[in-house]
């Protein structure tokens, strides 16, 4: 019997997030169906794809939209390409990851008569959309085979315009790049390293691990942020004022993040908001004693506070510095926090994972 044909939908394969879900579940998914990643921009993929995933663009180098005009002919010309695109590829299921692609993808299927599901990425509370964009996602999102979301609050959200049994929530896998990682001998050694992974953008509050630190200033440790983004600068020159240049490192994106998990002793996740804590999962996932805000949403079903890692208020510098403190001086915590956290993760691993999403696509094909 020949495999069916099904198509993420996604605005672009950079870092982030969202783009490593749909690069670990188009990889695990292979086995079960002819997997086609349709972006609308031309961006190499950063996270490694299964040979076998077939990628095509919807435009090369597509910009900005200049003005309101600009965006509906823009957001047009996407929808004709993507019903162009998924016709000549033959494709029996579309499956949408973010707001605004989740309504073109949406569109797109309905037009095409085929089934698609639907993958919020973002807690909604937190995501100011435009007026035309929250009017069109109200619209369409009630006519999605399932929408896919990652809490319970983010449910409820979305109970009052979507069907209750439309509404799945399914966790965010963790890649098996991270697993194999795990299983190699030659392991490198720890470093007396404080980690955080995650965009340079106000969201991730690493002003927050930054001040905590030089607080703290423990002799022969270092802070290490790995992610890009707006902030960047503006942490530069934060670093620069608390005289932290030689402890405190921005390290910049790097598609090899399971090495930095696995060489670092206490992982800080101090982000303001999420959808979904991905880099708090893999942490947690790959054995480090971990130290989270306590903000909506995600964190707190991840962490039991004090079994398997801390959670603090949201900009709580002193928390965050007295929790540090703590765990710099105690090997042995550090250890049972890591361990209870790996394994209360492992029913996130991939495998796992795509199983949920089989069931949920195996259903809307038929």
């Amino acid at each position: 019997m020949s495999k069916k044909n099904i198509a993420f939908v996604i605005y672009s394969l950079n870092s982030g997030g969202a783009e490593r879900v749909v690069s670990t579940l188009a990889n695990g998914l292979t086995k079960y169906y002819n997997v086609t990643i349709i972006t609308f921009t031309d961006i190499p993929p950063f996270y490694e794809l299964d040979e076998k995933v077939n990628v095509v663009y919807c435009f090369s180098n597509l910009q900005p939209s200049k003005n309101f005009i600009d965006s509906i002919s823009t957001n047009y010309n996407l929808f004709k390409q993507l019903k162009v695109k998924s016709k000549a590829l033959s494709i029996d299921l579309l499956i949408g990851f973010m707001t605004n692609t989740n309504i073109l993808t949406v569109l797109a299927a309905k037009s095409l008569k085929i089934p698609v599901l639907i993958s919020e990425r973002i807690n909604p509370k937190f995501s100011i959309l435009p007026k035309l964009w929250s009017i069109m996602r109200r619209l369409t999102y009630p006519s999605a085979n399932y929408l896919i979301i990652q809490t319970e609050p983010i449910k409820h959200y979305f109970e009052a315009f979507v069907k209750k049994d439309k509404l799945k929530i399914l966790p965010n896998p963790i890649s098996s790049v991270h697993r194999e990682f795990k299983e190699k001998i030659n392991l490198p050694i720890k470093e007396n390293i404080v980690l955080s992974v995650g965009r340079l953008s106000n969201q991730k509050g690493h002003d927050i691990a930054i001040k905590a630190f030089t607080k703290l200033k423990p002799n022969n440790w270092e802070l290490h942020i790995v992610g890009e983004g707006p902030k960047r600068k503006e942490y530069e020159e934060l670093i620069i004022k608390l005289k932290m240049t030689d402890k405190i490192k921005l390290i910049g994106r790097d598609n090899n993040i399971s090495n930095y998990y696995l060489k670092s002793k206490i992982f800080i996740f101090p982000s303001r908001f999420e959808g979904f804590p991905n880099a708090l999962t893999e942490a947690m996932y790959m054995g480090l004693p971990s130290i989270s805000t306590d903000c909506p949403t995600g964190p707190s079903e991840l962490i039991d506070n004090d079994k398997n890692g801390y959670l603090i208020p949201v900009d709580d510098v002193e928390n965050l510095t007295a929790n540090l403190e703590i765990l710099i001086n105690n090997k042995s915590l550090r250890t049972k926090l890591g361990d209870n956290a790996a394994l209360s993760v492992t029913h996130l691993e991939e495998d796992k994972v795509v199983e949920q999403w089989l069931k949920l696509i195996s259903e809307s094909l038929n």
